[in-house]
């Protein structure tokens, strides 16, 4: 972000573009963590293993994968909905007609240009930090990964990248518990899949098809901190969500036989040892 800030680029409007020097450095920002992940593993274990460690190669058979990114896909756009219509009670957000196919379509077209992007973030944050997060604790650990998605997008959220006409101090605070809540759901899809691929589809929907349908289908501006799948009116479906994860997780906890294995399978063992958190701990 460097470069964007030695150029004085402020967004002050939901109303402004992506100027070309600010998409060039985002889509730089998110290839990072893959390409940082991918190589400390593989200067470990070599880039054969890493794929398996980093959860690259396919953990379940092809059928469950699909479906499994299918349903990833579906979840940002629930929690947006739920948050919509808080939004709409709270006089935040005005909807106007249904998305048609005009508007889904070059949507579609886009969503599958980025996929490298998506999976340039998930596999740094899924693949690579999430293993190492558990031995804190699941709970704690999914917390944690949250935050620390939600400060790496700091300094673009300084500059309005999320939050445009909002001091910083009011948007980066926003931006940190959004990603703790909608980090953990997305961590949870990682978790309960083995692969990486359904995170990738959950943050994929979250950004390409949730963010710009909740300004395709109002009538009037939007403004992201209020409406919209990144905004607070968003905060109580998604706090929900977590919840109910927590709360599945200590039922199956307490239901695991003594010396029974992981649930998590991808991580009894990552690059660096971190092993995976047994079942009497990490009940936080």
């Amino acid at each position: 972000m460097i470069p964007l800030w030695l150029d004085g680029l402020r967004r002050t409007s939901a109303t402004q573009g992506t100027p070309r020097l600010a998409a060039l450095c985002m889509i730089l920002m998110m290839l990072v963590p893959a390409l940082t992940a991918f190589g400390l593993t593989a200067r470990r274990r070599g880039p054969r293993e890493a794929l398996r460690v980093l959860g690259l190669a396919r953990a379940t058979p092809w059928r469950h994968e699909i479906h499994s990114v299918a349903i990833a896909l579906t979840i940002p756009l629930g929690l947006t909905a739920v948050g919509l219509a808080v939004a709409t009670l709270a006089g935040w957000y005005t909807p106007a007609h249904l998305p048609g196919l005009a508007t889904i379509t070059p949507l579609g077209l886009s969503a599958l240009v980025s996929v490298p992007l998506y999976f340039g973030e998930e596999l740094g944050w899924q693949g690579y930090l999430l293993p190492r997060l558990l031995s804190r604790g699941r709970t704690r650990g999914l917390l944690i990964g949250g935050a620390i998605w939600g400060a790496w997008h700091a300094p673009m959220t300084a500059l309005g990248g999320s939050y445009p006409g909002h001091p910083v101090l009011l948007g980066i605070p926003v931006a940190v518990v959004t990603a703790m809540l909608l980090g953990t759901v997305i961590a949870t899809v990682r978790l309960s899949t083995g692969s990486v691929w359904a995170a990738v589809a959950a943050h994929l929907s979250l950004n390409e098809f949730a963010l710009p349908l909740t300004r395709d289908i109002s009538g009037h501006l939007v403004d992201p901190l209020l409406a919209g799948p990144l905004s607070i009116s968003t905060w109580p479906a998604s706090a929900l969500a977590v919840l109910g994860i927590w709360l599945t997780h200590r039922r199956r906890a307490g239901h695991r036989a003594p010396g029974a294995g992981a649930a998590i399978k991808f991580g009894e063992k990552t690059a660096s040892g971190v092993r995976s958190p047994s079942p009497d701990r990490g009940q936080d």
